[in-house]
């Protein structure tokens, strides 16, 4: 007697250089842990996935396990609090709302959701049952039937801000004509802007024409230069550009910039 592969659940993220999310914490409750016992079922969790084995008695258990039907359902939990910082999740109401996952009719090939990667139709008000004390974050209604696949990924996007590049010290404030360049020419930044900061101090600031998105590696190579001389060349003052913090998120408030987006700031000195 032994066990095989039933199923397996992976979590990805774009952010990640890796495409793994591993700061999800995966729970049983009591009604699927008793229908795991009775049907011989084993969970085993990994670092970015988790398993699900069957007992292999005979050659046909996995056929007669699956024309049960059973549903078995994993409430997420988050480990990571800035986890929405660069996430693209279209979630208002955290507190409130409950993301659902299934491989119901509908589903996307291979996903546990509808599109590739999680939308708004995930989104579901959360109503507390039974004796919960925290609500999840997520939640897994697996469906074990006939055409269950051998695994299935849940994937978020990484989220896009508009980038703000602010020339704090004196010595970039002294730059005759700065400008922010990508090396690759995909990202545009407009600017300099002078804007008034809260403490009352003055600054000039780009900001990116485009929302970038955010990743644990920089997808691209941003570079403050300045023109001089006849010609207009560049001098290189500051040859790769650092990346936003994921612990601030901003609605940057700068004069003519739509307050509802979402902005990433990068104070440079």
């Amino acid at each position: 007697m032994g066990f095989d592969l039933l199923t397996e659940i992976y979590f990805r993220h774009g952010f990640f250089a890796d495409n793994c999310l591993r700061d999800i914490r995966v729970l049983i409750p009591q009604d699927t842990a008793i229908d795991m016992r009775r049907y011989e079922i084993l969970f085993r969790r990994m670092p970015d996935r988790f398993v699900l084995l069957f007992n292999n008695s005979n050659a046909d258990q996995r056929a007669q396990l699956l024309r049960e039907r059973l549903t078995l359902t994993f409430d997420l939990q988050l480990l990571d609090p800035f986890f929405y910082n660069y996430t693209g999740l279209p979630q208002t109401d955290i507190p409130g709302s409950i993301l659902l996952f299934s491989n119901a009719d509908g589903h996307a090939p291979g996903k546990l959701h509808k599109q590739d990667v999680i939308a708004a139709t995930e989104v579901e008000a959360f109503k507390h049952q039974g004796a919960i004390s925290v609500k999840p974050f997520g939640r897994i209604a697996l469906q074990l039937t006939p055409d269950l696949s051998d695994s299935y990924e849940i994937s978020f996007a990484a989220r896009t801000t508009r980038w703000c590049y602010y020339l704090m010290s004196a010595n970039l404030a002294a730059l005759s004509e700065p400008a922010i360049v990508d090396t690759s020419n995909n990202i545009h930044f407009t600017g300099p802007q002078s804007v008034t900061l809260p403490d009352g101090a003055r600054a000039s600031v780009f900001v990116s024409e485009e929302t970038i998105a955010l990743a644990q590696r920089p997808l691209h190579t941003f570079q403050l230069v300045d023109t001089v001389g006849i010609g207009g060349l560049h001098r290189t003052v500051i040859s790769a550009l650092p990346s936003p913090d994921i612990q601030t998120i901003s609605a940057a408030g700068i004069p003519g910039y739509d307050r509802t987006q979402a902005y990433s700031e990068i104070f440079l000195y």
